[in-house]
């Protein structure tokens, strides 16, 4: 960090949607009292001017490599619409420090502040997720999938059996059991994989061949952090609640469509539900940052309901 405290930032450039990048910098402004607005880059020269109308230095993307030590946030613009993860792989093979890497549009999360953020990418997160909500949000923070919980879902009971004893059911080898037809999605429009893992199955919804699905999960929990997990998952059954809130989970979150006293319910109320259907579109749309009905940084960090909405 800067003698001033201030945050030296370097702005790259990785397409031109500006949707976010205004926005992000007024917010980085307001909580350091200030930034340092080092330069911009980009993969070929660019003309970017401040709010004074000061034309900013630009650096090549090569130099920004060697001058590590020159910023503390490389603040990415343009790079929503095709995920962070590529920008993550491409900052890796020219050497850049992937940490100092902040998505403009994360900034605009509510509840985002640049401690908060840091201390999640850190903790190395694993989430166990029953549906799609690990695998959004890890999209939406441009987190790492630390978990197999990536474009799958599996039932609430069986979820609630995974939950009870985790490392048996990771180390079983799934076996494919068939091709469900009856749910297809857009990835798999003529059916996806399901396997059975123990006494429990797998929906690979988002899979179209068996063998990728295979793959994905084989490769996905190696990576799992089992000194850091959080247990996702939601329902309209309180009996269900019950099951999941008394499982010994340090951090654990139940989206419910019901108030409840018990720590892991997290409540949406009926006026936020946006028409879905589906109660499981509510705990996607928090997700996705379609609606943040609580602080996704507290929710993830701590397991804390930090409501941001009145419900």
């Amino acid at each position: 960090m800067a003698i001033n405290g201030k945050p030296r930032v370097v702005i790259w450039f990785v397409s031109n949607d500006g949707r976010f990048i205004g926005n992000a910098v007024n917010i980085l402004e307001r909580q350091f009292n200030g930034i340092e607005t080092v330069g911009v880059t980009a993969g070929q020269k660019i003309s970017v001017t401040d709010a004074t109308g000061k034309v900013l230095p630009f650096i090549p993307l090569n130099e920004i490599s060697l001058n590590g030590g020159g910023y503390d946030v490389l603040l990415v613009s343009g790079a929503k619409n095709f995920g962070m993860s590529e920008v993550v792989k491409f900052a890796k093979l020219i050497n850049l420090d992937t940490e100092k890497l902040l998505g403009d549009w994360i900034v605009c999360i509510p509840g985002f502040t640049l401690d908060k953020y840091r201390q999640l990418q850190r903790s190395k997160l694993s989430i166990f997720s029953a549906h799609c909500f690990g695998g959004i949000m890890s999209n939406t923070l441009g987190l790492p999938f630390r978990s197999p919980f990536v474009n799958l879902f599996m039932h609430q009971q069986e979820f609630i059996k995974f939950l009870q004893h985790p490392h048996v059911y990771i180390e079983d080898t799934p076996i494919f059991d068939r091709i469900e037809t009856s749910n297809t999605t857009a990835e798999a429009p003529n059916g996806y994989p399901v396997f059975s893992l123990g006494n429990v199955s797998v929906h690979m919804q988002h899979y179209p061949e068996v063998g990728n699905a295979l793959k994905k999960w084989e490769s996905r929990k190696q990576r799992i952090n089992w000194y850091n997990l959080i247990a996702v998952m939601s329902t309209e059954d309180p009996k269900i609640l019950e099951q999941f809130d008394r499982l010994p989970y340090g951090k654990k979150i139940c989206f419910v469509s019901f108030k409840s006293d018990l720590d892991s319910a997290f409540y949406v109320s009926p006026k936020h539900r946006r028409g879905r259907e589906n109660f499981n579109e509510c705990a996607f749309d928090i997700a996705r940052g379609i609606l943040f009905y609580y602080d996704p940084f507290d929710m993830l960090l701590y397991g804390k309901k930090t409501q941001l909405i009145d419900m």
